[in-house]
């Protein structure tokens, strides 16, 4: 199910001015597109679409993205990316990590195709029989070349010593692999390749014109870049020398350069900030692509050839969107086994398995403010360290009581004002104490505007099952409806109410809110509103993309509400998005939603 995909699709030809960018799958020049990463986070980027001010970033990749795919620890090990190789005719990208790492990325899956731990590691490239050579730099475990398998990862079937490993350049026309170290470029053969001990022979030594071996890429099929300490040098493979490489001569601290001898085109990065920059500089044609400091960018490729159809990043927002908004139930399962009825599936609804789930949606769509139903102390234990990763704070402070229904937010972005959180009683309508609401007040940093949010889950049953049960939920609304008055006199501020409500639009406790002047988003949406109702079958038994609601719309089927009340001046609601994506069936019955706005 890719709803997803098709919305930002569909907005990127409605609102080519404002949402998503057109799609090409198309052979790109030389340089057109490059690789950029730094940190946790990849990127690819359209250089002829980019000025100085404005970066058209096509594609991105964050570490925490490997969830689920490789063990923790292999993750871990990625989180500090110092190289980002395009390989295979630029469907693969080799990454290594100065944490300890190397992992073989298939950029239009994202799929983790191989990982090592690879202490220090600064620089891979594939070898004939689908094999790696990696490079380590200073580590007691590093100064090393290693060879692995892909269909075997983390086993090194070969290691040399290679003080400060920085380079391998693999070249296909001499059949030879070329090391860079600290003071000297190493070129080895290939030993009895085709058996289970495959091996390299040192065939000679070259010393370099200085020390500090930083950087080695192709220059054309018969030369080599090399930088170092004190300057930028192209290596001769033929006559086995080296020289200045004349438009950067005596340039220091180049971290990457990519060199097309034929067009003389070229792009790198120079260390400006400590060992990172937020630049990179194309020559001929000039241009600097301006990235955001806080990327703290290492290394850049070129990326030859654009292999995949780049679909809109869901992350990215439509234009004039300030903020986010996410709400989830999450569905609680505390269990610590397996149901029976999953194990057939091959599937694991544990909270340690779905946490990751939940972590990937927010790690897709980068919302600011994280709104949950049913989260539980248990998930909490699994979840709340993933959120922490990408910079989320749990705004809810507990009481003596579980906060089941938390609000968390990314702290560059929003500043906490004021956090309350409201337990529903009596107990008859709060089964274990889950059924709250938890109101928070934040200032938008870029625009200063002031905001609240009223995150709830309403009691479950239906009238006929349990009497007085909508009157409960009608009682609970009108709870939330007098915090968001106190909040409105305080601060005279715009109010979000979201959550899973149980029940209808056309019931009381929703109608309270529709007359005193509480908008639904999706109606309100000047961009998309999406009436999915956004609900179905997920709990011991199974799991299905089936709805369970009464009516295919929202007005007529769905339980989770997201309303706007007291809109300032200028703040609009641009998007209402259900989130159908088909790897959330499994994680809980209701599928997420979010707002973008624009305050």
């Amino acid at each position: 199910m890719k709803r997803s995909i098709i919305f930002f699709a569909a907005i990127a030809l409605l609102f080519s001015a404002g949402c998503g960018s057109d799609k090409k799958s198309i052979p790109s020049a030389w340089g057109d597109y490059v690789v950029a990463c730094g940190d946790k986070d990849l990127y690819i980027v359209d250089v002829a679409k980019s000025t100085e001010e404005s970066l058209a970033v096509i594609w991105h990749w964050n570490v925490f993205e490997s969830y689920g795919q490789i063990p923790d620890v292999y993750r871990d090990a990625m989180r500090v990316l110092d190289d980002c190789k395009p390989v295979d005719g630029g469907e693969h990208l080799l990454l290594t990590s100065s944490a300890g790492g190397t992992l073989l990325l298939d950029i239009a899956t994202k799929k983790c195709l191989f990982y090592a731990l690879t202490p220090m590691s600064h620089s891979a490239d594939k070898l004939p029989g689908d094999r790696i050579a990696v490079a380590n730099s200073t580590n007691p475990k590093g100064n090393s070349l290693e060879i692995y398998d892909v269909s075997n990862p983390d086993v090194c079937v070969w290691k040399d010593t290679l003080y400060s490993g920085h380079g391998v350049v693999w070249s296909e026309k001499y059949q030879r692999l070329f090391a860079l170290g600290f003071d000297e470029l190493r070129k080895y053969a290939l030993k009895d390749w085709d058996s289970t001990t495959p091996s390299l022979v040192l065939e000679e030594k070259y010393s370099l014109p200085g020390v500090g071996g930083h950087e080695l890429s192709p220059a054309g099929e018969d030369g080599l870049i090399v930088t170092n300490t004190g300057g930028v040098y192209v290596f001769d493979i033929i006559g086995k020398s080296f020289s200045p490489f004349a438009p950067l001569e005596g340039r220091q601290h180049v971290k990457s350069l990519n060199y097309d001898k034929a067009s003389e085109r070229f792009i790198y990065t120079v260390a400006e900030t400590s060992w990172w920059t937020n630049h990179v500089y194309c020559v001929s044609p000039d241009k600097v692509l301006s990235f955001n400091p806080d990327w703290r960018l290492y290394k850049v490729r070129v990326l030859p050839e654009l292999k995949f159809e780049p679909v809109t990043d869901p992350a990215i927002r439509c234009e004039g969107t300030n903020l986010r908004i996410f709400d989830d139930n999450i569905w609680q399962n505390d269990g610590e086994s397996i149901p029976e009825a999953w194990v057939p599936l091959g599937v694991d609804p544990r909270d340690s398995v779905r946490s990751i789930g939940f972590a990937k949606l927010v790690s897709d769509y980068k919302p600011d403010i994280v709104t949950l139903q049913e989260y539980s102390s248990h998930m909490d234990g699994h979840l709340a360290p993933k959120l922490r990763e990408q910079g989320f704070t749990n705004a809810c402070e507990s009481d003596g009581s579980w906060n089941f229904t938390p609000v968390f937010y990314d702290s560059t972005v929003v500043e906490l004002l004021k956090v309350r959180y409201n337990l529903y009683t009596p107990q008859l309508y709060s089964n274990a104490n889950t059924k709250s609401f938890t109101s928070a007040v934040f200032r938008h940093k870029e625009t200063d505007k002031v905001f609240a949010i009223l995150n709830t889950h309403l009691w479950w049953r239906p009238d006929e099952a349990q009497p007085g049960s909508n009157m409960a939920r009608a009682s609970q609304i009108r709870l939330m409806m007098a915090e968001a008055d106190a909040l409105k006199a305080e601060y005279d501020c715009v109010i979000f109410l979201m959550g899973d409500m149980n029940c209808e639009e056309d019931t009381v406790p929703i109608r309270q809110l529709l007359d005193d002047g509480y908008l639904p988003c999706y109606k309100v949406a000047k961009v998309f509103g999406d009436n999915h109702n956004g609900h179905h079958r997920c709990d011991a038994k199974a799991f299905s993309a089936e709805s369970s609601r009464k009516g295919p719309d929202r007005a007529t089927g769905a339980l989770d509400h997201f309303f706007i009340h007291n809109a300032q001046d200028g703040t609009e609601v641009l998007t209402y998005y259900c989130i159908m994506d088909e790897y959330t069936l499994p994680l809980t019955d209701h599928y997420p939603n979010y707002v973008d706005v624009k305050l």
